[in-house]
């Protein structure tokens, strides 16, 4: 098997003598869009970047944004109410894009959103008029959009198509916004569709495929977005439980209750429920599987594309709303003490989709973790084999492909592609115990070595991936 790789270096423009360094950045690929964070928080925009087919230099920036910023994302826009495409936009509206920066206001007090749209003409420009009427939103036409929650020493922003999600750790609060085009697409809305109160710490936020999901301590949290936004879920939240091998099933009593849908053994102490707060009744299924059921909302559907007016508040821990909290796998297999002791120094830094059903974590020993949501809404994690210690993790989703392409950096100076059968990833529904499925073997195919020290990576596509070195960009491509 040939494998040719096609590999391009540019040199990083310098704004200023203020601002000499890059120091990360994010690429959009519906738009080709591309925007580089400097060393003073400026932020510089260039609307179409095709590595592959421009010279060794950039082109001046389209668009500048002045500091101060402490987090950015892209946020696809679509205008069709019902999309048919997963976690992407529909052929007429795939340049239509969002890029929001988040601030500082007020010293600290507050935070302001910064809104620059992708025009039909190919250039970005800022918003001049943002619709918010609720409570804790004001716009201002000088500044931004104005949000009444304490901004502290830094804020973490999250897009998907037509969301938006801001996570405040001095705040204690996760806000989820619906953004969408108003005004022949020359305008934008923004609504508020729910405020989590946050009471246990966020190491990550990600929003995609119709999910939130939250990075803790221990594991994951995983919010249904469209239940979010409905405001509403079906009946039958107390669902019966099922226990493992050798044990009675369909059991419903005290013993029933586990922490917001939390992946555990069946007949476990009440510790963990301290540490991961109130019962929520929910389903435990064998071999390790969690199901928090909504009934007539699918996991796997994206959240409606029309942005609802109602909006929620509710806390991280509550269990509402379909929440579901899974464990990293190696505590289902421990007992509960050595479990939560040793799960208690990880946390879920980085997480990223493979597929609408699929999500790769990776935790802060630089292990990684299959997360499988199914369409019945049940979740389960996994652990996956990997030879290096991970400090960057990146995937470009595709459902269509029998195997994702994942790639993964040790934080020096190599880039490695990694394999992951789709054959593996799928959720196998059995009574039987197997612990050897609980490890999914994973293969690296190739490996990239750089000169320059990996400061950031970001993918093009499922084969092609861009990377930050200290004086450069790279990009790699690989057929």
């Amino acid at each position: 098997m040939v494998v040719t790789v096609e590999a391009r270096k540019f040199s990083l423009p310098y704004l200023s003598l203020s601002s000499p360094q890059v120091t990360s950045f994010h690429y959009d690929p519906n738009s080709l869009s591309l925007a580089l964070m400097h060393s003073d928080s400026t932020f510089s925009l260039f609307p179409s970047f095709s590595p592959f087919s421009i010279c060794n230099s950039l082109p001046p920036p389209q668009t500048l944004i002045p500091p101060p910023s402490s987090s950015a994302c892209f946020v696809p826009l679509n205008a069709n109410p019902n999309p048919k495409v997963q976690d992407g936009v529909s052929p007429d509206d795939k340049k239509r894009v969002v890029f929001v920066t988040a601030g500082p206001h007020n010293g600290g007090s507050k935070v302001v959103l910064r809104f620059h749209l992708l025009g039909i003409d190919g250039k970005f420009v800022s918003a001049t008029q943002v619709d918010c009427s609720q409570n804790g939103l004001c716009f201002d036409r000088k500044l931004g959009v104005i949000v009444d929650v304490s901004h502290g020493m830094k804020v973490v922003l999250s897009g998907s198509v037509n969301y938006l999600a801001l996570y405040s750790a001095s705040g204690g609060k996760v806000w989820v916004f619906g953004v969408k085009l108003v005004g022949n697409g020359r305008g934008l809305r923004l609504v508020k569709c729910a405020v989590i109160d946050c009471r246990l710490r966020i190491s990550s936020i990600y929003l995609s495929f119709g999910f939130l999901i939250l990075g803790e301590m221990r594991g994951v949290r995983i919010f249904p977005l469209r239940a979010m936004v409905k405001g509403k879920v079906g009946s039958g939240r107390r669902l019966r439980v099922a226990k493992g091998k050798g044990e009675k099933s369909n059991v419903e009593g005290r013993d029933s209750k586990v922490p917001n849908g939390i992946i555990r053994p069946f007949a476990e102490s009440n510790e963990l429920n301290k540490n991961t707060g109130n019962s929520n009744v929910s389903k435990l299924l064998p071999n390790g599987h969690a199901c928090s059921v909504l009934d007539g909302v699918s996991s796997s559907s994206n959240a409606d594309g029309a942005v609802k007016s109602r909006s929620l508040k509710f806390r991280q821990d509550s269990g509402e709303w379909g929440m579901q909290f899974v464990l990293f796998n190696d505590c289902v297999h421990e007992g509960i003490k050595s479990g939560v002791m040793q799960s208690n120094k990880r946390k879920a830094t980085s997480i990223q989709a493979i597929s609408p059903e699929k999500f790769l974590i990776l935790d802060s020993n630089g292990d990684l973790h299959i997360l499988h949501v199914s369409k019945s809404g049940s979740s389960r994690m996994r652990r996956l084999t990997c030879t290096i210690q991970v400090q960057q993790l990146v995937a470009f989703p595709d459902a269509s492909a029998d195997s994702q392409t994942v790639w993964i950096s040790d934080g020096l100076y190599s880039v490695h592609v990694m394999m992951i059968p789709g054959s593996d990833t799928k959720e196998k529904e059995s009574g039987v115990s197997n612990d050897e499925r609980e490890i999914i073997q994973s293969s690296v195919t190739q490996a990239i070595f750089t000169s320059e020290s990996i400061q950031h990576v970001v993918p093009l596509a499922a084969n092609r991936i861009l990377i930050l070195g200290q004086d450069s960009l790279y990009a790699y491509g690989i057929s």
